[in-house]
């Protein structure tokens, strides 16, 4: 049996263990098994619970989307990450700018601010997915 071999049984050994323990903590089993068959038992050990924590403080589908612009070790900083969901990043570009009071609702209506431009200019330091906004720099 090689280390690798050996760890990853360890990683087994312990995922179960902890399974146990989380079901008599009110954990779901099903779910569970499916995050160790998505994720591996090593990341299940190391990153279920506050993936869990996140779903619960959030929703799925925002978790999903931070996974997509994201790796699930950083799961714990979702809610430090989180901008909003917006229509656009251009759309998040506006209301940020705005709410930065750098652009007032008086301008008149000849004056055109290209948003999609300003969210390239964002986009260095922002992520979007499916409509949500992640800082990058948590």
């Amino acid at each position: 049996m090689t280390l690798s071999q050996t760890t990853s049984f360890t990683d087994q050994e312990h995922a179960l263990e902890h399974l146990e323990s989380l079901i008599e903590e009110g954990y779901d089993s099903d779910e569970m098994k499916e995050f160790i068959e998505e994720h591996g038992h090593k990341d299940f050990l190391l990153y279920y619970e506050d993936y869990c924590h996140a779903v619960i403080e959030f929703d799925q589908q925002t978790v999903d989307s931070f996974l997509e612009c994201f790796d699930l070790m950083d799961v714990e900083h979702l809610g430090d990450a989180y901008m909003g969901h917006h229509g656009s990043g251009a759309e998040f570009a506006e209301s940020f700018v705005s709410d930065c009071g750098y652009v007032h609702n008086d301008l008149p209506y000849w004056i055109k601010i290209d948003w999609e431009e300003t969210w390239e200019n964002l986009s260095y330091d922002y992520s979007e997915s499916n409509g949500y906004i992640w800082n990058n720099n948590w």
